[in-house]
């Protein structure tokens, strides 16, 4: 990969969030010659500057040096920020500490594991400026993060954290990357390039809604069966019933796209198909659950009710069993209150 004057080009770019995922596109970017910060906190910052990024992808062990800091000043202004955090987190205060890694020209992957704040930016229409206030309640975001500095990403990329080691255990489509507009601009290119020149898939779209959109109602109606059930992919392909209610709620919220004019390249039944091959996974949402952490559920929900309340689509179905799977967290919250005192 070359930038135009034929230069290798590595350029600057700081993830604010060592999870697994952080811990993948940092991988991936170190090996392309980038020069990558990791912004991490508490024991994760300790075994970065202690060990260094310890990952294991398609079975083999890596262990690379890494830079890698809790304070976004240390750092200073970067060509690119991955905001990796679980949407919970990702919040005006979390924004605002971020910048001192920006500039005019710094471009910012926020994350898309639930509907955007920049979504109905650019959009012609009855819905054109439209902000979701779900998803940036006081305007924040949109303030610090104009859309016009931003790129969209997905993630088809599965990884957990197993003790101190990141594994990669299936990176499918790797991730997808496109401009809001859909244009293919020299920065999305040359982003793709640098995840592609260290082993990663990183396919340019020109659809990035329709991308996140498949991706946000995968990641719900999945982790909601999944919660309810508590149960791993291959208990969920063996039922039928579970099968068929993964359907009904991906269908049902595929309205929305349909109201949207959102091109979705893949088949509900054909996804179900796709991630059920997958029998040993746990769904993310399950995993933490099952170590007491806190769960995305509520912040995916309330910025995908709120897409199809502005487009007028009703979801009795999906919205029932999410107010279920909701105890679920709750009663992480609350062990003691169903017991007698």
């Amino acid at each position: 990969s070359t930038s135009p004057s034929g230069v290798e080009d590595f350029f600057s770019v700081c993830i604010a969030g060592a999870g697994a995922i952080g811990c993948h596109l940092a991988f991936l970017l170190l090996r392309a010659g980038c020069r990558v910060t990791l912004l991490a906190r508490g024991e994760n910052l300790a075994r970065l500057r202690r060990e260094g990024l310890c990952i294991r992808v398609e079975g083999e062990l890596h262990q690379l040096p890494i830079r890698a800091t809790d304070l976004p000043e240390e750092v200073g202004p970067v060509d690119y920020v991955f905001c990796t955090v679980k949407v919970s987190s990702w919040n005006s205060d979390f924004v605002e500490h971020l910048e001192p890694l920006l500039r005019p020209e710094t471009t910012v992957i926020p994350p898309t594991t639930s509907i955007p704040h920049w979504w109905f930016h650019g959009v012609e229409g009855a819905w054109k400026g439209r902000a979701l206030a779900s998803a940036d309640p006081a305007g924040t975001i949109a303030r610090l993060i104009p859309a016009d500095r931003v790129l969209g990403m997905t993630m088809w990329v599965s990884a957990r954290r197993d003790n101190d080691v990141v594994e990669v255990v299936n990176t499918q489509r790797g991730y997808p990357l496109g401009e809001l507009d859909g244009s293919v601009s020299r920065r999305l290119r040359r982003l793709s390039n640098a995840l592609e020149r260290g082993g990663g898939l990183a396919p340019v779209v020109t659809e990035i809604r329709a991308e996140i959109f498949i991706k946000v109602v995968n990641s719900l109606t999945f982790n909601v069966v999944a919660l309810l059930g508590n149960v791993g992919n291959g208990m969920i392909a063996d039922s039928p019933e579970a099968v068929k209610t993964l359907t009904a709620m991906m269908l049902e919220c595929e309205k929305v796209a349909s109201v949207l004019g959102l091109p979705l390249r893949q088949s509900a039944e054909s996804r179900i198909r796709q991630t059920l091959q997958a029998r040993a996974h746990v769904m993310s949402m399950l995993h933490d659950f099952r170590r007491g952490k806190p769960l995305e559920l509520q912040p995916l929900w309330r910025s995908f009710e709120e897409l199809a309340q502005v487009v007028g689509v009703q979801l009795p179905i999906t919205s029932a069993l999410v107010s279920v799977a909701a105890l679920r967290e709750q009663s992480l919250e609350f062990p003691n209150r169903d017991q007698s005192t």
